[in-house]
C-alpha cells in the first residue's frame, strides 16, 4: 500500500520478477519517460521481449522540450528496429491532474499524482493497442522511488484487468549502463526532470 507520504515502508526485490512477468506477458508497452531513460532499460527488456516504446509525458514543460525529447526517443526506436508510439503534447492533463499540489517540492505529493497520470494513459493504450502488459523506464532513475511506482502500477493494471511488469530497472547497474548508452549513441540529457516545477528547482539551486 502507498503511505500518506507517497514512500512504501516495505522494499521487494522484483529482479526477478521483471525477466518472468516480461517472458509471461508475450506483448508489452513500454512507458517511455525519455529517450536516457530508455536506453538501458529497452537493452534489456528486448532480450526477453521485443517492447513497443510509448511516449506520454504532459508533464513535461516546454512544448519545445518535449519535442525535443521525443526526437531522441525516435533516435533510439531506429537503433533497437522498434515501434514508437507517441501522444500530443497537452500539458493541460499533467497541470489538471495536480491541481492543489503546485506548490509542493520536487519529490513529493506531487511526483505520485504525475506517475499515475502517464501510468494511467500507458495501460489504456496497451489495451488498445492489443498488448498484454505495460512498463514504464521511470524506475531506472536513482531519484525514483521504485517501490512507489511498481505500487501504482500495480493498481492501475488492477483498475484496468491488464498485466503490469514490475521493475527496478536501476539495479545491476541500469542507471550506470544509461549514461554509458547515451554517450555512445550521442543522446540528449536533460538537466531537469521535465515539469515546470523541476525548472524552478533546477533555476533555485
Amino acid at each position: 500500500m502507498i503511505t500518506e507520504k507517497g514512500r512504501i515502508a516495505q522494499k521487494i526485490n522484483y529482479d526477478a520478477l521483471t525477466e518472468s512477468a516480461l517472458a509471461e506477458a508475450g506483448s508489452v508497452l513500454l512507458h517511455c519517460c525519455c529517450a536516457p531513460c530508455a536506453t538501458s532499460v529497452t537493452e534489456r527488456v528486448i532480450k526477453t521481449i521485443k517492447p513497443v516504446l510509448y511516449y506520454y509525458n504532459p508533464n513535461i514543460y516546454p512544448e519545445a522540450e518535449y519535442l525535443k525529447r521525443l526526437s531522441e526517443l525516435e533516435k533510439l526506436a531506429r537503433h533497437f528496429s522498434l515501434e514508437l508510439i507517441s501522444e500530443p503534447y497537452d500539458e493541460n492533463e499533467f497541470l489538471g491532474a495536480i491541481a492543489g499540489f503546485e506548490n509542493e517540492k520536487e519529490g513529493g505529493a506531487r511526483c505520485p499524482v504525475c506517475f499515475r497520470v502517464r501510468l494511467e494513459k500507458t495501460a489504456t493504450r496497451a489495451k488498445r493497442e492489443g498488448l498484454a502488459a505495460f512498463c514504464t523506464t521511470l524506475t531506472v532513475s536513482p531519484h525514483k522511488n521504485a517501490s512507489l511506482v511498481n505500487a501504482i502500477g500495480e493498481e492501475v493494471a488492477a483498475a484496468r484487468d491488464i498485466l503490469w511488469i514490475p521493475s527496478d530497472f536501476k539495479k545491476r547497474n541500469g542507471y550506470l549502463r544509461s549514461c554509458q548508452m547515451c554517450r555512445e549513441l550521442y543522446i540528449y540529457r536533460q538537466n531537469y526532470c521535465g515539469c515546470r516545477f523541476s525548472i524552478a528547482r533546477e533555476e533555485n539551486e
